[in-house]
């Protein structure tokens, strides 16, 4: 590996961390997330039920600040010369359960959690293009890490032969 390539990787984990923190310091102060329904009077709310919304909206964020995590892990790992195969096939798997997870967290959880707390009668789903496309695509990176680790095993494979 050269050094260029080990550098861009150090300097892309570390924006990449900054992003995961700017991220986590928003989810923490609540400006992350959908809006509570307008019909909804935050000053109407109890302090519990205030507590429980604002988690239940800071609940995508989860999956994809784990996403964040797990690629700079693996930025990480890559500038430090580890291996590329199983270094990429678990970042694939980590990022994409966590996109997986935020983005049906964000679709099916989040309108039914909340109607459940504040006891409305909303829609069963929070159509939000951008989450189906992040959870199709999270989806489809299970299976591509599942390939580069049969890539893998049938590499040793020939290796041993050889």
């Amino acid at each position: 590996m050269s050094e260029r390539y080990a550098r861009h990787c150090r300097r892309l984990r570390v924006a990449t961390a900054l992003i995961g923190a700017g991220i986590a310091t928003l989810v923490l102060f609540g400006l992350v997330g959908p809006p509570i329904p307008i019909r909804v009077e935050v000053a109407s709310l109890s302090p519990a039920q205030w507590v429980a919304v604002r988690l239940i909206v800071a609940l995508p964020a989860c999956g994809y600040l784990w996403a964040l995590w797990a690629a700079q892990h693996a930025l990480g790992r890559l500038a430090a010369g580890q291996r590329f195969q199983p270094t990429v096939s678990r970042a694939l798997r980590q990022i994409g359960g966590g996109v997986l997870f935020g983005a049906l967290a964000e679709v099916f959880l989040l309108t039914n959690l909340l109607r459940l707390v504040l006891g409305g009668s909303s829609s069963y789903l929070y159509v939000d293009l951008s989450a189906i496309v992040l959870g199709v695509v999270g989806a489809a990176l299970l299976p591509v890490a599942r390939l580069i680790d049969q890539a893998r095993a049938l590499q040793a494979e020939l290796d041993e032969i050889l």
